[in-house]
């Protein structure tokens, strides 16, 4: 008897587990907006610096060599807030796909006791309901769901994007500072050098006169003690700083603090021979920062019109088993809260709103920051032509022929003082010029969004290419 009831009950299953497929298969259906997959491809391509732990990354040695390119490939291998960046955009990626897909499909199930239900196995399958529900989104809400989620996602990229360049700004400016304590401290020596030499022309000359000489020239003798007093109390400053250089570079490459790094020079700076102009059409075109409130933009007006779209109701459909027999039911919602979609609306309108002020105000900065660069860029070569090629040379040969003069018997020890203080002021005016070039012309790379010049290890001899 409960042999032929089941036979009974099978052909009643079969519409129900047709609905079901249905349902299972409709829960695959996800809507890949333009785009998607080129995003995924760039990220993809970017991974490789990422892709393995950061314990097991193969970086540079800087103990042995810290040129500037490798001190670079090492920062972007080992620094916590690029990677940071990446995974963040990653993870706005597979936003992408959740945002288009349906909703979970619900199921459901419950069972009526009573007395009539529990006579026999049977009349106790009467008492099950089994439903299963799907619900779609009004016409066009998932598509524009999944368009915001990839506008955000591209955005993300471009935060990537700008991070790249922010890292590599930090590194070269703090490579910078490292360089000029270098040179500085190296300057100093040969200023010690030359108020030696001073110091015994001077001596040899006192010891040379008669007894009755003024003290005048003892006077000399001890103002230039005390410079070189001074000099080596530089020297021991300039010594005690490098730490805190070196420091600040390592804090940026995620190094210990007390690495102490290889050798570090200057870089031979290739750069092309572009105009100013040229520089300010392409910031405003490529600077990451922007790239990223344009893609912001887009993803509010997503999100205006998906709140338009909540007008549209959304529906609903049910199948399923109760008491053995098939079961099929639809259902929509109501947006009857006009208030509420208004307020949604308005909302959107005024964030949309909100990123174009924002994309205004940062189009101000980007461009007065290309204005100040070129400008710091433009003074800093000026100090170098003419104080490097032309002013300190000819200080040098002033100098050493007062010193000359001096040790013969003739010139006065305080134009030599002050030939030597000039030197030095000038010496140092063009080492601070070199290490801001650096620094103006990172600035330029991180506001333009592109790498501008290349960074050539100063062993290799390369033919600079003028502005």
């Amino acid at each position: 008897m409960v042999h032929l009831k089941h036979t009974k009950i099978v052909p009643r299953l079969i519409p129900t587990a047709l609905l079901l497929g249905l349902f299972l298969g409709g829960c695959h259906w996800v809507i890949v907006p333009k785009g998607e997959p080129e995003e995924r491809a760039k990220a993809a391509q970017a991974e490789r610096p990422f892709a393995i732990p950061v314990n097991k990354r193969p970086l540079p040695n800087l103990a042995a060599s810290a040129s500037l390119p490798a001190v670079l490939e090492y920062a972007f291998n080992s620094n916590g807030e690029i990677e940071a960046a990446y995974r963040e955009w990653r993870a706005a990626i597979e936003r992408v796909p959740q945002a288009g897909a349906l909703p979970n499909a619900r199921l459901e199930f419950s069972y009526m006791f009573s007395p009539d239900n529990l006579k026999s196995f049977g009349s106790a399958l009467d008492g099950i309901r089994l439903m299963l529900t799907q619900e779609f989104p009004g016409k066009g809400k998932r598509k524009r769901r999944a368009e915001m989620a990839l506008d955000e996602a591209q955005a993300a990229g471009e935060r990537f994007r700008a991070a790249k360049y922010r890292l590599q700004k930090q590194v070269v400016q703090a490579y910078a500072e490292v360089v000029l304590n270098e040179a500085l401290r190296r300057q100093t020596s040969e200023t010690l050098r030359l108020l030696r030499q001073s110091h015994e022309v001077a001596v040899h000359r006192f010891h040379g006169l008669p007894a009755e000489a003024p003290a005048g020239d003892l006077t000399d003798l001890r103002k230039i003690e005390v410079e070189i007093e001074t000099a080596e109390s530089e020297q021991r400053s300039l010594q005690l700083m490098r730490g805190k250089r070196i420091a600040d570079l390592n804090g940026v490459l995620n190094r210990p603090p007390d690495s102490t790094p290889g050798k570090v020079e200057l870089p031979v700076i290739q750069r092309p021979a572009e105009s100013d102009a040229d520089l300010f059409a392409r910031a405003i075109q490529t600077n990451p920062d922007l790239a990223a409130l344009r893609k912001d933009i887009e993803a509010r007006g997503a999100a205006q019109t998906l709140a338009e779209l909540e007008k549209r109701p959304d529906y609903s459909v049910s199948g399923g088993m109760e008491q053995l027999s098939p079961v099929v039911s639809l259902g929509m919602s109501l947006p009857l809260n006009r208030a509420r979609i208004r307020a949604g609306i308005a909302e959107a309108l005024a964030v949309r709103q909100a990123a174009e002020a924002r994309f205004r105000a940062v189009s101000s900065d980007v461009q007065a920051r290309v204005v100040m660069a070129l400008a710091a860029i433009r003074d800093a070569e000026r100090i170098l032509a003419d104080y490097q090629e032309q002013i300190v040379p000819k200080t040098r040969e002033l100098l050493q022929t007062q010193i000359t003069t001096y040790g013969s018997g003739g010139g006065d020890l305080l134009d030599i003082l002050d030939t030597e203080r000039l030197l030095v002021d000038f010496q140092t005016l063009t080492l601070r010029a070199e290490a801001d070039r650096l620094r103006y012309l990172a600035e330029l790379e991180e506001v333009v969004g592109e790498d501008l010049f290349g960074f050539v290890p100063a062993d290799q001899k390369s033919q600079e290419v003028g502005p």
